[in-house]
Order: structure tokens, then C-alpha cells, then sequence
């Protein structure tokens, strides 16, 4: 048994892309909704009638009382479970995990994918009907997992946690991001990996969506907490040091393939 847990508010845009995907990867799924105002849990119920939508118990998406939320429904569940933002692919061998009778974790890097478009030329729109990583492939590995700042003001994605029993997240759900831990969540596997799809959009949709977390937070400095201009800005320098991925991803593509018997 598997279950993906994810926290969403307002995410129509990316939700059909990211559910399509994850039904193929989870047997199970629980959405916390942060009191939505669009179609997002009408998306959830035609995509994947059967997952769970609760809602939250916050106010705020602010990131220790999000990940109380997520300890608390975690530990009650069975078999493996991970916590995923709507922003978050996980592809590969996921057969890797099998069965693992004692407490196991697994640490999970990324890679991050971004819009190589010029904002404010238009961007080329995004189809709801092809995988993101058929139309989004141009980026840079994380899988040093340093945590250190990357271009500007954005900082370097930590892994991510799969996990068969309850744990305790540090803030923001990221491992390795002070010197104790960096070498002891380094990434577990080079086929198994996160696609971070955050700055992969920068149209009109895209923007809209990074633009109106900021008005369900209270957490200053935060990188959600950004104009439309600064957050081209941040792009920018992320498209200075992105390249074609596809070569780097196509074995974990292959997995992906085989596994789900489908492109997404």
C-alpha cells in the first residue's frame, strides 16, 4: 500500500496534470484543501473519485502548521507514504520500494524544470492533454542537495522523504539543508527522482498560480512572496544555468513507462 499526501489552495491549473500522473504511481491519495475557491476539487473528484479531499484545520499555509497536519494523518497510515506539493512529480523506479517490513526511509532529490520562454513576449501555453515532461524538459539537478541559493534568491530544492512509518518532517518537509544532514539525505537513488515543476510556467495561468499563495500565508521573505516581475526575474537566472534534461531523464522516463504502461 502507498498513499501520496498533498496540500493544495486554488491549484486548478497544475491539478489535472499532477493527479493524472500520481493515480498511476499511489494506490491511494488524501488532499487537503486550503479552502479552494475554484474548480480544484471538482479536478480531484473527475480524476480520482476514489482519493480522499479533507479540509484543513489552518488558516494559513504556513509551513509548521502544514506539516503538523501531515505528521498527524501520516501516522496513521500503513505501508509507505510520502507528502508532495502540487508541484512535485515523483517518477521512476518505484519498484524499488517493494516490501520493507522494518521502519525504512528514503531520501529523494529533484530535478528542476524550467520555462525557458520569455514572460513578456507570451509564453507557448501548456496542454492539459500531454505529460509536463513532454512539453517541459529544459533545467538543472539538485541531487547535491546542498540546499544552497541558486540564481538569485531561490533556494536549492533538499530531498524529499518516502517513508514507511511516522517521522518528524524539519520545516518545510526538506531534508539536508544544514551541514548535520546534508551527507545523510543525500538522494537514495539516481532512477527514482522528484521533477520540480514550479518555475516550469510562466504564463499568464503559471503566474496567476505562484501569485495567489501569497495572500493564504503570514511567513515574510518567502519566495512565494514575489511580483510577477520578480519572479521573471528569478527565472532568468534559473534559465542561465538550465540544459536539455532529456538525455539525463530518459532512464527514469523508461521506468516510469513501465511501470504506469503509459507516458504520463
Amino acid at each position: 500500500m502507498s498513499t501520496v499526501v498533498c496540500h493544495f489552495h486554488n491549484e486548478e491549473h497544475l491539478l489535472p496534470w499532477w493527479l493524472e500522473h500520481h493515480k498511476r504511481i499511489f494506490d491511494h491519495g488524501i488532499m487537503i484543501d486550503y479552502h479552494s475557491t475554484d474548480r480544484s476539487m471538482e479536478i480531484i473528484r473527475e480524476i480520482c473519485p476514489d482519493w480522499e479531499i479533507r479540509y484543513t484545520r489552518n488558516k494559513f499555509f504556513d509551513s509548521v502548521p502544514v506539516d503538523e497536519e501531515v505528521m498527524n494523518i501520516e501516522k496513521v497510515l500503513g505501508g509507505w507514504r510520502m507528502a508532495l506539493n502540487v508541484t512535485e512529480f515523483l517518477y521512476g523506479n518505484v519498484d524499488r520500494l517493494g516490501h520493507f517490513g522494518e521502519p525504512t526511509q528514503f531520501y529523494i532529490g529533484n530535478y528542476v524544470f524550467v520555462d525557458m520562454e520569455d514572460p513578456s513576449k507570451g509564453n507557448t501555453l501548456l496542454d492539459h492533454r500531454h505529460p509536463l515532461h513532454k512539453q517541459r524538459y529544459w533545467g538543472y539537478d539538485e541531487f547535491r542537495n546542498t540546499g544552497e541559493a541558486r540564481a538569485t534568491e531561490t533556494m536549492g530544492r533538499m530531498s524529499r522523504s518516502i517513508h514507511n512509518y511516522p517521522i518528524t518532517y524539519p520545516p518545510g518537509r526538506h531534508f539536508g539543508g544544514d551541514p548535520d544532514s546534508i551527507s545523510k539525505c543525500k538522494p537514495t537513488f539516481d532512477d527514482l527522482a522528484i521533477f520540480y515543476y514550479g518555475w516550469a510556467d510562466l504564463s499568464f495561468n503559471g503566474l496567476k498560480r505562484k501569485d495567489q499563495i501569497k495572500h493564504k500565508s503570514t511567513e515574510t521573505g518567502s519566495v512565494h512572496n514575489k511580483t510577477a516581475e520578480q519572479f521573471a526575474e528569478i527565472n532568468r537566472g534559473l534559465q542561465g544555468i538550465s540544459r536539455d534534461l532529456r538525455a539525463e531523464i530518459a532512464n527514469i522516463l523508461e521506468h516510469n513507462r513501465r511501470i504506469t504502461g503509459t507516458e504520463w
